[in-house]
Order: C-alpha cells, then sequence, then structure tokens
C-alpha cells in the first residue's frame, strides 16, 4: 500500500491565500489612502474658496460702508442748505414782503371814492380802516381783494355812517384779510360780494 503526504500542498495553498488576502487588504489600504488625501485636497481647496469669499465679502461691506457714510454726509449737506434758503426766504418775506403788500393793496383801490386812513399787519393776517363815499365802492374794494394773489380771506367787519365833511356824507368801514408775502400759486373761486350796507350809528 503507497502513502503520499499531502502536506506541503496544503500549506502552499493557504500559503497563496494569504498572499491574495494581504494583497486585497494592501490595495484596500492604498484605496483608502488615496480617498483620504482626494479628500482632504477638496476640503482645502473648499477653505481656500471660503476664505476667498469672505474676503471678497469683507470687501463689499467696507465698500458699502463707504458710500452710507458718503449719503450720510450729502444728507446732512442737504438738510444744511435747505436750513440756510429757508431763512433766506424768510429774510425776503420780512423785508419785501410788508412793501409788495403795501403796493399790491394801494393798486386794488378801486377809485378815489375810497380810501384807507390806518392799516396793521400782524404776521399774515392784516387788519385797515378807511372811509367812502358809497357802499359799492367797499364792495368793489373787496372783489379786488379776492382776485389778488397775495390777499386772501378777506371778512367786512363793518360800515357805519360817519360824520360829514363839507357837507359830504360819509361812510367808516373796517375788514381784515389774510396776507400771502410771496403771493398764492393759484386764485380760487370767485365769491359774489354783497353790498355793503351802512348802519346807523347814534351821536
Amino acid at each position: 500500500m503507497i502513502k503520499i503526504n499531502l502536506l506541503p500542498v496544503k500549506e502552499e495553498k493557504l500559503i497563496n491565500e494569504a498572499k491574495g488576502f494581504l494583497f486585497i487588504v494592501a490595495i484596500s489600504l492604498a484605496l483608502v489612502v488615496a480617498l483620504a488625501v482626494l479628500n482632504s485636497s477638496m476640503l482645502v481647496e473648499r477653505e481656500d474658496e471660503s476664505k476667498k469669499r469672505i474676503s471678497e465679502a469683507d470687501k463689499e461691506i467696507a465698500n458699502l460702508k463707504t458710500i452710507m457714510g458718503e449719503i450720510k454726509s450729502l444728507k446732512a449737506k442737504k438738510a444744511k442748505l435747505q436750513e440756510k434758503m429757508d431763512m433766506i426766504v424768510r429774510l425776503q418775506e420780512q423785508n419785501v414782503g410788508p412793501v409788495r403788500i403795501l403796493d399790491e393793496l394801494s393798486l386794488k383801490i378801486p377809485s378815489n371814492k375810497i380810501w384807507l386812513n390806518d392799516i396793521s399787519l400782524n404776521g399774515k393776517n392784516m387788519s385797515m380802516n378807511g372811509n367812502t363815499l358809497e357802499n359799492q365802492e367797499v364792495a368793489n374794494f373787496m372783489k379786488q381783494l379776492e382776485n389778488s394773489l397775495f390777499f386772501s380771506r378777506i371778512n367786512l367787519k363793518k360800515v357805519t355812517k360817519n360824520k360829514a365833511v363839507k357837507g359830504v356824507p360819509l361812510l367808516a368801514f373796517s375788514m381784515n384779510t389774510g396776507v400771502h408775502p410771496t403771493g398764492r400759486k393759484k386764485v380760487g373761486p370767485k365769491k359774489k360780494v354783497a353790498p355793503a350796507t351802512a348802519k346807523q350809528t347814534k351821536k
């Protein structure tokens, strides 16, 4: 009977399997290392890109802050300029306004049958007293004032009989009105003014 020893064949087979396993492990490790290196490289690129974007955002914020500062400066300059312009307008109204108002008032007196004795100007309100020969002249005077760009809210307070001068009977009147030193932009609808009626006064 012949006996064969198979032990060396089994050992060789085991060695070959071990070599194959080690080869697979080595390849797996190489792949893991390669993936780790690739992932690290990608992370570095992303970090660099993020830093670049952050830097650009910081520059944009700095530019916006500069622009906002310039806008605030321009607003402040505009406010100061507007204040100066308003002051100039007020000074013009104070200096030129009364002269224009009085000039306009003299132009609106309809005839030599009516005249003013005294005028009082308080801010944007004026009161006046005068004499006339006829009631209709007072009504005409009020119409002229209503058609002017410098007067508004004409209010006739009273018309009374006054003392006669050289035998000529006179009527005394008083009225108040609003004034506009720089003129109104437009004239409102004309109002019908009824002729003034003289009131009897006790002597």
